[in-house]
């Protein structure tokens, strides 16, 4: 038989070269023999519209270059090992709120969002990476602690009720929530309109565990108490402001024109 010049792959390679070539069609690249052989054969190549090359990598780089790359090169060999790269990325993306894992959600693993197959989306080596770049609205470890559905042990005020609520135990519904390392911080900062002993009360702490048994000054009667909430010397809990000191002596060494007998708060 004769081939004109354009089909001289075929005439030279009658059952294909078992090189590789794109499929714009199927998304991958294919390999140059009969598609009736199965496998990663796509059928063979037409050297007027089809390059050839080595390997299926060098094809999906210089062929498919807005598929994400592995994700290419594994379709086209029809691998089923490829389990994504275990990256981070844009959870929205993949049906998710925060960042969401490169992998496939079959495996078990629920941060996963999906095996990326598109080189648009960009990949993070950490959780905290994507949250920085994709949420800034977020406070950056809640983000994360969500991301990779970790505890996460800070407070956040809710609001509507008055309290703050530790996240490991009552997680927020809301991500842009403000964050604080300690209840203290939580109830001075996020539910300011409440005493310290009545936010730390509302958030669920027993009155005998409130105040440190410290000392500070009550400036407004000239004289020292005790972080606590109860009789004398308690004078109730301390403000976020207020020095504490280790002892009472320590304390009214503070208060000037008071001496050690008369300094310390004893009675209403």
């Amino acid at each position: 038989q004769f081939y004109p010049g354009w089909n001289f792959n075929k005439c030279m390679n009658p059952a294909g070269s078992g090189l590789w070539y794109v499929s714009h069609e199927n998304g991958k690249c294919v390999t140059d023999c009969d598609a009736g052989n199965g496998g990663t054969c796509g059928g063979f190549a037409n050297l007027l519209s089809n390059d050839l090359y080595s390997n299926p990598r060098s094809c999906c780089e210089a062929e498919l270059f807005y598929r994400y790359i592995e994700f290419c090169e594994a379709d086209s060999l029809l691998s089923e090992c490829y389990q994504g790269t275990g990256l981070f990325y844009r959870g929205d993306n993949g049906g998710k709120e925060v960042c969401a894992r490169d992998c496939d959600p079959a495996s078990g693993d629920t941060t996963c969002g999906g095996i990326v197959e598109d080189a648009y989306i960009v990949l993070y080596e950490t959780a905290e990476e994507c949250c920085t770049a994709e949420y800034n609205w977020i406070d950056v470890n809640l983000c994360a602690a969500r991301t990779i559905e970790a505890s996460f042990g800070k407070y956040w005020p809710d609001k509507d009720n008055a309290k703050c609520l530790k996240d490991s135990e009552m997680p927020s519904g809301q991500l842009d929530v403000e964050v604080y390392d300690s209840l203290d911080e939580c109830c001075a900062s996020g539910i300011f309109w409440l005493s310290k002993g009545e936010c730390f009360a509302a958030s669920g702490v027993a009155q005998e565990e409130l105040g440190t048994n410290k000392f500070y000054v009550d400036w407004i009667n000239e004289h020292c108490v005790k972080d606590c909430e109860g009789p004398a010397p308690c004078g109730g809990l301390a403000q976020a402001w207020d020095p504490l000191y280790d002892s009472s002596a320590a304390c009214c060494a503070k208060v000037p024109g008071r001496t050690a007998n008369d300094c310390l708060y004893t009675s209403p």
